[in-house]
């Protein structure tokens, strides 16, 4: 009879292990429904995070391609009055040399800083004939298979900014005889 004289009987014993029971279940569920609340927000968290960078990596893209616009629109804009310098040197090499010489130097200067701005010569001779950078202004027959499409001769050099074309360059093409 200890547990009477304890005051305890087995059916109080019962209720408080009920008790004990009933508390750790709730606390158990709790512990479950926070964690897949935690785990909601993190995915949400996550998803925000990604779209964040998503967001970012698009700006930059949009701010890079407006980038390539400006300066090529820049470029664009300088090429013509730099072009018509070069053309007006050459009548000078025979009449001035001096003055073709210093005017030579400036003509190459802003070439040199278009250049820097991204422009780009496009048509070489022996390079393979695009018709999206070359303008083929006349061809001439071969026999050599190898040389079929290839640029023989260039007229006039081409010029490109990033992926615009500004001017075509104008080449005579090698074609392949179909004798």
């Amino acid at each position: 009879m200890a547990g009477e004289s304890d005051g305890v009987t087995n059916s109080d014993s019962e209720l408080n292990n009920s008790a004990e029971e009933s508390a750790e279940a709730r606390l158990a569920a709790q512990v479950v429904e926070l964690e897949g609340r935690l785990r909601t927000v993190s995915a949400a968290y996550r998803q925000k995070t990604d779209e964040i960078e998503a967001t970012k990596a698009r700006l930059e893209r949009n701010s890079a391609i407006r980038e390539e616009v400006r300066r090529g629109e820049i470029v664009a804009a300088l090429f013509e009055p730099v072009e018509n310098l070069h053309r007006g040197i050459q009548p000078l090499l025979n009449v001035a040399p001096e003055a073709a010489q210093g005017l030579t130097m400036i003509y190459q200067q802003f070439h040199a800083a278009l250049r820097g701005l991204g422009l780009e010569e496009v048509g070489v001779v022996g390079e393979k004939f695009d018709p999206s950078l070359h303008e083929a202004i006349t061809s001439q027959p071969t026999n050599d298979p190898a040389q079929d499409g290839l640029i023989l001769n260039v007229f006039s050099t081409g010029y490109k900014n990033g992926r615009q074309l500004i001017r075509p360059a104008r080449v005579v093409i090698a074609v392949l005889r179909g004798d």
